[in-house]
């Protein structure tokens, strides 16, 4: 409630810019999170040998520390798309058009307690539910290497 009274006040209310601060005010701690750990675990010797060898801090963030974060990279990418999608509230509370709701919301219209046509609703169903199987097919191999790569600990 108070995120739509300062939404309302604002002016960010019914606007895709007011959805989206939100998705991103509550999904960045989780990344960072991940991503933090993750750089944390990278072997000193690495950063030492390229130091040695005159890489800047620049050049070791680009040539070595981007590289090693492709799994947790993935993996936040995966879980972020996830919990975005699947979302619920943020669009249903702070949207009022329904061209800017999301498909959660739209689907939900389509149950009700007076509403029995149940093709319409598996349709949406199933178009709700595609890209996130077609993600899992794509992305299971990097998903399940990004959680192994953060419980492995030397």
């Amino acid at each position: 409630m108070p995120l739509y009274l300062t939404w309302t006040r604002v002016g960010l209310y019914d606007t895709r810019p007011g959805v989206i601060l939100p998705y991103i005010a509550f999904g960045l701690p989780m990344a960072v999170y991940l991503c933090t750990e993750f750089v944390r675990g990278i072997p000193d010797a690495l950063v030492e040998a390229a130091i040695l060898d005159g890489a800047s801090y620049f050049s070791i963030f680009r040539h070595i520390v981007i590289p090693l974060a492709r799994p947790v990279v993935t993996t936040v990418a995966i879980l972020t798309f996830l919990g975005k999608w699947n979302e619920f509230v943020f669009a249903f509370m702070l949207v009022k058009s329904e061209n800017l709701r999301s498909l959660s919301v739209g689907i939900n219209s389509f149950a009700g307690s007076l509403n029995f046509n149940y093709g319409l609703q598996f349709a949406a169903l199933v178009i709700g539910i595609a890209p996130i199987i077609v993600s899992h097919v794509f992305f299971h191999k990097q998903l399940i290497s990004g959680f192994a790569e953060g419980a492995l600990k030397d």
